[in-house]
């Protein structure tokens, strides 16, 4: 390509951002300025032989006069649509105010539309002449036809460098410009895959469990533009009337409130007003605390307690507790509506919670039924799809590999294009991460998480929603708390709060509902599902699509037979067979290292693995559990049981099986020797009852020798079935009574 072409591809890259330009500042979109700025940071540096050229505004917030400078050659740039006269004048009568002569030899003024045909006019000749720099408004007052003119006498290679500069950029701005156009695919593609937690049943939306509190903050988190009235509701009723009452009575001079009745009213609308309003309310409420802690029981460290006029006097000692209450109340009230602000300003909304409390329904619920219904543009990412890329750029990939994604050659040219999306629709752009302990190789990923969360934080509007079990945070992810980052997360220890009598009927109906389970639920049933989710899921997955009759007890070991053959059917023909033998091995392993909460299965056959995760996929039997550190641990997969009761059963149908095989003795050393672990209860009594159904002798006999039998079956003699408790009629336990 020769130099013509050069300077005529430079000329159309030219004339496209003068046209752009002039348009959206027509329509008040003056932000474009701004970037423009540093998008011709690397071509002004060779029009004019600047190599140290610098956005001023990055060094000094709001920088005056200046916008763009060189220290190496002392040459700075003001930027502006605006290359009127009067424009020109402040720019150098600022200059000189502020003494940039010390810094700079040389100011262009920039106009970004067209300058003027000529600069007359008297004031401004006094402000060149008060300069202590040469200015020459026909030479150092330019647009694009000066810039053109320049770039024309510029040598071969750097024409070709900013050529290629300029087409880069708008290859990249009509890139993403056709991202916006297909926003909405974009968003979609990544929502769908809320329909795949549907298929394999992490979401249900039927389901309901009560988060209350934790949507509460999540609305405002979210969606601060429509929910920060809440922040007015609370000060609204913030009042000295009660806390003056007793003040009075004190003989103690009154409070006055200076709240002002128009911050309660404001209604801003967009992100700009919204900040500036946020920071009015926390100076107002900053105000009002200085004056009422002081008497509450919520002082800050070091802060004095109120001192009265006459602390001995019978008003202050009638007054006082009554007044500490109201202003504790007072208090309380102020610290909440702070926090709200608070909690708009977070960029991080961290969830951790055991195993089976609903994370995942509440990300996709959050998803689905107030981000979607609120037009809060979202990208949602169940965690455990990032093992489909390289480790180390797991997120960047996942964003990248969605069709409807403009090219990006790293995180911070999508995070963004987010950012201008969230400007443009003044809401914030929201990207959940569901399941962070579900990524394989957890010590690199917390590196690259650490490392998003930063990046994420650098912009205004990008939120920002993880959800972790609590065990694989604490030994995985705990380090993140300790970033700077940190100062902007809001956490969430307790996902289910504590639920009502109301919510947990609730629950169990739409459990029942949703499994298509017909039946009536009385008693000791009923009790056990509503205080048990994961027995309930247990129960309604063995049950699904029947009508159970009248329940008003529930046979857990039966339940467990049932649910494990239900399963287990549902695996692929190859594995079947192997899949009870596999759990067997683990109950084995976990007796042989006496520990119960966690085993490895590196050394378990390439079937078993294949089994292991396919129980761990449902995470109701199986759960994968935090690898060890170091070396050794590359590659190995940790799990335990999720449901201690089903462990427990699983040791006992394995001992009791071992058993049946003239392997009684092996029995009965084991539960010589388990009295002092966790498992002991459990194990013998689901040992002795599935004795009692397989009617083996040998095996009731190592029951019935171990300690404590009479004790035991005293307390579990209720969870056998009627029929079995007749057959039980000639053992030695009732024959014992």
């Amino acid at each position: 390509m020769n130099r013509d072409d050069h300077l005529n591809n430079i000329a159309k890259c030219v004339g496209r951002m003068a046209h752009e330009i002039r348009a959206l500042n027509a329509v008040g979109r003056f932000d474009i300025n701004s970037v423009t700025e540093d998008f011709l940071i690397p071509v002004l540096k060779l029009v004019f032989g600047c190599p140290d050229l610098q956005n001023m505004n990055k060094i000094q917030a709001n920088f005056p006069a200046v916008d763009l400078g060189c220290a190496k050659t002392r040459v700075s740039f003001q930027v502006t649509t605006n290359g009127t006269t009067s424009k020109v004048e402040k720019t150098l009568k600022k200059f000189h105010e502020h003494s940039l002569n010390k810094a700079f030899d040389h100011l262009y003024v920039l106009a970004l539309t067209e300058k003027q045909a000529s600069y007359t006019a008297k004031s401004l000749e006094r402000a060149i002449a008060a300069l202590t720099i040469p200015f020459d408004p026909a030479a150092d007052v330019i647009d694009w036809d000066d810039m053109l003119a320049r770039i024309r006498h510029l040598e071969t290679d750097k024409l070709e460098a900013i050529d290629h500069y300029l087409a880069s950029g708008w290859a990249k701005r009509d890139s993403h410009v056709k991202f916006r156009e297909q926003l909405d695919k974009f968003l979609a593609f990544s929502t769908e895959k809320i329909e795949v937690e549907k298929t394999s049943r992490k979401y249900i939306p039927a389901i309901f469990v009560e988060t209350h509190s934790t949507k509460e903050q999540m609305r405002l988190f979210a969606n601060p533009l429509f929910f920060y009235r809440k922040i007015q509701d609370k000060l609204r009723r913030f009042a000295y009337d009660h806390l003056n009452a007793s003040l009075k009575i004190a003989g103690e001079p009154e409070l006055v409130s200076e709240l002002d009745a128009s911050l309660l009213s404001a209604a801003p609308a967009t992100f700009a007003e919204l900040g500036a309003w946020l920071d009015q309310v926390d100076q107002a409420i900053s105000v009002e605390l200085a004056k009422v802690r002081p008497f509450s029981w919520y002082r800050e460290t070091g802060e004095a307690r109120y001192e009265p006029v006459n602390s001995e006097s019978a008003g202050w000692m009638i007054a006082r507790l009554q007044l500490e209450g109201a202003a504790s109340g007072l208090t309380s009230r102020l610290n909440v509506a702070r926090a709200l602000i608070g909690l708009i300003r977070n960029k991080i909304f961290l969830v951790t919670s055991m195993a089976g409390q609903g994370k995942t329904n509440f990300v996709c619920d959050l998803v689905e039924n107030q981000l979607r219904l609120f037009e809060i543009p979202c990208l949602f990412i169940p965690a455990r799809q990032l093992n489909g890329f390289a480790p180390g750029t797991r997120l960047f990939n996942f964003i990248a590999h969605n069709r409807y994604a403009p090219d990006g050659t790293k995180l911070h040219d999508y995070l963004t294009l987010f950012d201008q999306v969230a400007h443009d629709v003044e809401k914030p752009f929201v990207i959940l991460i569901d399941g962070i302990n579900e990524v394989t190789d957890l010590t690199s990923f917390n590196e690259e998480l650490k490392a998003f969360c930063s990046a994420v934080c650098q912009y205004d509007w990008i939120k920002l929603v993880i959800t972790c079990r609590s065990e694989f945070f604490n030994e995985r992810f705990a380090t993140m708390l300790d970033e700077p980052f940190a100062a902007h997360t809001h956490r969430v220890n307790d996902l289910r709060s504590e639920m009502t009598d109301i919510s947990k009927a609730r629950l169990l109906s739409a459990y029942l509902a949703h499994f298509s389970i017909k039946g009536s639920l009385q008693g000791q049933a009923k009790a056990f599902l509503e205080n048990d989710l994961l027995l309930l899921r247990i129960f309604c997955e063995r049950y699904e699509g029947s009508d159970v009759g009248y329940v008003t007890d529930i046979y857990k070991g039966d339940l467990f037979v049932d649910y494990l053959r239900k399963k287990i059917d549902s695996f692929p023909q190859q594995h079947q067979a192997k899949a009870l033998p596999t759990l067997f091995k683990i109950a084995a392993s976990m007796l042989a290292a006496d520990d119960f909460s966690r085993l490895s299965v590196r050394d378990f056959t390439a079937e078993e693995q294949e089994i292991v995760l396919r129980f761990v996929e449902g995470d109701v039997i199986l759960r994968r559990e935090v690898d060890s550190d170091g070396l050794a641990a590359v590659g190995d997969v940790a799990i335990s049981f999720t449901y201690d009761e089903l462990r427990d059963f699983i040791i006992a149908y394995q001992l009791v099986d071992r058993a049946a095989a003239d392997q009684a003795q092996a029995l009965t050393e084991v539960l010589a020797r388990l009295p002092s672990h966790p498992v002991y209860e459990g194990v013998y009594r689901y040992a002795y009852l599935l004795a009692r159904r397989a009617k083996g002798i040998s095996v009731i006999a190592a029951c019935e020798a171990a300690p404590n039998f009479t004790e035991h079956f005293s307390l579990n003699v209720h969870l056998l079935p009627p029929a079995r408790c007749r057959r039980a009629r000639t053992s030695r336990e009732l024959r014992q009574f």
